[in-house]
């Protein structure tokens, strides 16, 4: 069987945001998203018509995405610079601070993931990462940064996140916010809110972190995310080297395994595990993206 050739968009980009210009953006992610499943589908059945035409429809649907994020400006559309990213070959210093992360201190790989939960590679990427964690065990650490690209929908789900982040309960929270936020399409403060309840969060601590600490730290996330050259979700730096978008389980192995190597190396040199992070990666790596 033939299969017509697609593009392939894996991430969700960040732009000068304009409320009109990101909800058309956020349609559109939606609806990849769902031809995307369907042309999975159809492929299980092997309907050449079917597939082709598909096919034809999601070709269509990135290529009208494409064109809204290139840029925009008066009546006519307009290039945009090129956005650099991150050196893949570089390692990056990237900081957890109070970011929240799941897995052992000791782990001899941290996986930071960047993302929002707007985004439909995001939503993708994360049932590889929680793969990942149960293929490597306790030797994966992941820690979760806010980027926000798709701010009408994603800023009070990063807001709520953020609250039970300070709970103690992200990944519980997060969890819940992609099947009762993003499956079901409902992104309102309320719906947050009675997510949060169901997570089981403190609620007065809650409605006070979500009014008060959170908006300044999801910015500052966002500001130093972008120090180190994010503009897409989602974005990962595994032991400080990056790797962008919704990418196959195999791609983020090759590069974990790549990571363990060294870090292996460095323990049996007399390195402990839980500085290893901190003092290699940290401590040597870039702290911005190079000028």
């Amino acid at each position: 069987m033939r299969y017509l050739p697609l593009l392939a968009l894996v991430a969700c980009a960040h732009t000068q945001h304009d409320p009109q210009l990101d909800q058309r953006l956020a349609v559109i992610e939606q609806r990849l998203d769902a031809q995307q499943r369907a042309l999975d589908e159809v492929r299980h059945h092997d309907s050449d018509t079917e597939l082709s035409a598909l096919a034809a429809q999601l070709d269509a649907l990135h290529k009208q995405l494409e064109t809204l994020q290139t840029g925009r400006g008066g009546g006519a559309w307009q290039q945009r610079p090129q956005r650099r990213e991150p050196d893949a070959a570089a390692v990056y210093g990237v900081p957890i601070g109070t970011s929240p992360t799941v897995g052992s201190p000791k782990a001899k790989v941290t996986l930071v993931m960047v993302g929002e939960f707007g985004c439909p590679y995001c939503r993708k990427a994360w049932g590889t990462v929680e793969d990942l964690r149960k293929k490597y065990g306790a030797d994966l650490r992941v820690a979760y940064k806010s980027f926000i690209v798709h701010p009408r929908i994603a800023t009070d789900a990063a807001y709520g996140a953020c609250a039970a982040a300070h709970q103690g309960k992200f990944h519980e929270m997060a969890e819940l916010l992609w099947v009762k936020a993003f499956d079901a399409r409902q992104f309102d403060a309320a719906n947050i809110e009675a997510i949060a309840k169901q997570a089981h969060l403190d609620m007065k601590r809650y409605a006070a972190d979500v009014a008060g600490p959170c908006p300044t730290e999801v910015k500052a996330e966002n500001a130093e995310m972008t120090k180190f050259g994010v503009g897409a979700t989602p974005s990962f730096f595994i032991n400080g080297r990056f790797i962008a978008g919704a990418q196959p389980i195999e791609s983020f192995s090759a590069l974990i395994d790549e990571e363990m190597a060294k870090a292996n190396t460095a323990v049996k040199a007399g390195e402990k595990p839980e500085k290893y992070y901190e003092s290699e990666i940290v401590g040597k790596g870039l702290k911005e993206l190079a000028p």
